[in-house]
């Protein structure tokens, strides 16, 4: 799955939700920049080409990224 922040081919599934036995929803997790969404997101998240430049992602550059969140400690 191509993520809507980077564009990368990163994405794997986190959680599916179910619904009498049936998938109505999925996280999905990009390993690249970190970022989740669920594919019944609005247009405005899933498409690259609406998404505000502000929340668009390079994963090259870890450096231009505004804030980083450390991982959590166990």
């Amino acid at each position: 799955m191509k993520c809507p922040r980077c564009q990368t081919a990163d994405g794997t599934i986190c959680k599916e939700g179910k619904e009498n036995g049936q998938i109505v929803w999925t996280i999905y997790y990009c390993n690249a920049c970190g970022f989740t969404w669920r594919d019944s997101e609005p247009e405005d998240t899933l498409d690259p080409n609406l998404r505000p430049a502000a929340f668009k992602l390079d994963p090259t550059r870890p450096a231009d990224y505004p804030l980083i969140i450390p991982p959590r400690k166990s």
